[in-house]
């Protein structure tokens, strides 16, 4: 038994963040039902990564018969996600309103890149443009330098998890009333979430803000350090850390230093305390150093570069990275599921499938006949191979 077995999801969705909610629903148990356009097919690297665990079907929503599938779909389905535009969704004949009214108790997850209500609802956008928006890229970039794009999908993922998040709080909610009701996530507010730290304010309040191509950490305590051969990232800001780094003789100099007696002077001499702590660390290689503090109990950690991360043995050991044979590819290496549970364990599901693979089957399924099924090729509602 998984935690979300039994339940139906019709995923709508196109690039990443919406697949990825799809995707996460599938790891804890759903049925989903990816359903895409034969008008707009996926890259490779995007269909291998968040297509996973789903059963694949093409169909043309803009056609009558097209949309018929899609309604009578719906009536054997818990849950709809998808990532149009607003205008878009209603345009078609999928939105909210219309698919409530067809099934009350719908979980209906809509995901794009300003949120669903409000003036921006109908603008279009994608990663970058929901980190443009957020503040993202002008952190990225620095006070002093140009907005930087940051280098990885942050907000796409983010607000997929977070989407499939509140699906789930959905589905709870409506086992207890009944009810269904509108999801809404939005690039924009993933990049705000994110950025928590830095919307915080109030009288007094002093400000922490980094950012920049330059930007090591947050406070001396809490910094990238150059050592012999490579970085290490320090954590000594928290509890008795600080303590617990001066029980090693390396740091001796800096226990006797009055300028950071307390919390607040090394507060006050944060510049001072990097110089110090990056000329003793500057001494020894990082394993000299990581063995150190691991002992003495200081967070610390080798800064790796991905590919290290990637083939370190005891990561793939334990899940992080999972290696499988794809039909059509061969060999494939997959980020593995990041949240486990122990009573109802999570599953990567089967390898993606080649797109519509399952179109014909779904729709024997819900009652299609063969002639039937004929029919809609010919109209061109579904592939007509």
């Amino acid at each position: 038994m998984m935690a979300l077995e039994g339940i139906r999801v019709l995923d709508l969705c196109i690039v990443l963040a919406g697949p990825t909610c799809g995707r996460t629903l599938a790891e804890y148990g759903a049925e989903v039902i990816k359903i895409d356009s034969p008008t707009r097919p996926a890259s490779d690297s995007m269909w291998i990564d968040v297509s996973r665990g789903k059963r694949s079907m093409i169909l043309d929503l803009s056609k009558p018969e097209g949309k018929a599938v899609f309604y009578r779909l719906l009536a054997t389905a818990d849950v709809v996600v998808q990532n149009f535009r607003k205008d878009v969704a209603d345009r078609l004949g999928v939105g909210y309103e219309a698919v409530q009214a067809a099934k009350p108790d719908i979980i209906y997850a809509s995901i794009n890149a300003f949120g669903y209500e409000g003036p921006w609802a109908t603008r279009p956008g994608f990663e970058q443009n929901g980190q443009a928006a957020t503040g993202i890229q002008a952190r990225e970039g620095g006070p002093d330098g140009p907005p930087s794009l940051a280098p990885f999908p942050v907000n796409d993922y983010g607000t997929g998890i977070m989407a499939a998040y509140a699906v789930m709080l959905a589905l709870y909610e409506r086992s207890r009333t009944g009810h269904g009701q509108h999801v809404d996530a939005a690039l924009a507010y993933t990049g705000s979430l994110l950025q928590s730290p830095f919307l915080i304010d109030f009288a007094g309040h002093q400000r922490q803000d980094i950012g920049g191509p330059a930007a090591r950490g947050f406070s001396a305590l809490s910094l990238l350090y150059q050592a012999q051969d490579s970085w290490l990232f320090l954590e000594a800001s928290h509890h008795d850390a600080w303590d617990r780094l001066l029980t090693l003789p390396q740091f001796a100099s800096l226990a006797g230093d009055s300028r950071f007696a307390s919390r607040n002077l090394r507060r006050e001499h944060d510049a001072d305390l990097i110089d110090g702590l990056a000329r003793i660390f500057a001494e020894d290689t990082v394993e000299q150093w990581l063995a150190r503090l691991n002992r003495a109990g200081v967070p610390a950690v080798r800064n790796a570069a991905l590919r290290e991360f990637y083939d370190d043995p005891a990561l793939r050991e334990a899940g992080f990275v999972v290696t499988r044979e794809h039909e059509a590819l061969g060999t494939v290496d997959q980020v593995g599921v990041p949240a486990r549970l122990s009573r109802t364990p999570p599953r990567m599901g089967h390898p993606s499938q080649p797109a519509g693979a399952e179109t014909e089957t779904i729709l024997r399924e819900i009652g299609y006949t063969a002639q039937q099924i004929a029919g809609l090729r010919q109209l061109g509602a579904i592939p007509r191979s």
